[in-house]
């Protein structure tokens, strides 16, 4: 039984570690939606050929370069981090199931062992019965 305890404890503590690697993992998802949302709104922010001179268009042209290399390199980084999400997802699923595995035998050993003093108690209410029956 105290076995059980043991291992229940082990899985709720790597439960928790789980908990803290996805709560992580969202943080930096929701600081790469951030970049993203500010990358895009430098990419509207560009000034469309208002009267420019070749400098001008230079300069904005490779901002839009700079931009898109960016706005890629986010995007790859987002879909990284989206598949690590998604097998922590996993990992936490799998523990919680197997969590509930171990409280459930550990539920069907408190039971067995209440049957199990039932019927020692019983048994051991019949031998006195008999033995008084017998004095």
């Amino acid at each position: 039984m105290n076995a059980l305890n043991m291992i229940l404890k082990l899985r709720e503590w790597e439960e928790e570690l789980e908990k803290q690697k996805f709560i992580g993992i969202l943080t930096e998802r929701q600081r790469m939606e951030g970049y993203l949302r500010e990358l895009e709104e430098r990419f509207r922010s560009v000034g469309f050929l208002k009267e420019s001179n070749s400098m001008e268009l230079l300069s904005i042209y490779n901002e839009m370069q700079y931009l898109l290399t960016r706005l890629k390199e986010a995007q790859e980084i987002m879909q990284k981090i989206d598949e690590e999400l998604q097998a922590q997802r996993q990992i936490y699923e799998e523990a919680f199931k197997e969590r509930k595995k171990i409280e459930q035998l550990y539920d069907r050993l408190i039971n067995t062992i209440k049957m199990q003093r039932q019927k020692l108690e019983e048994k051991l209410i019949s031998d006195v019965f008999i033995s008084r029956l017998r004095s």
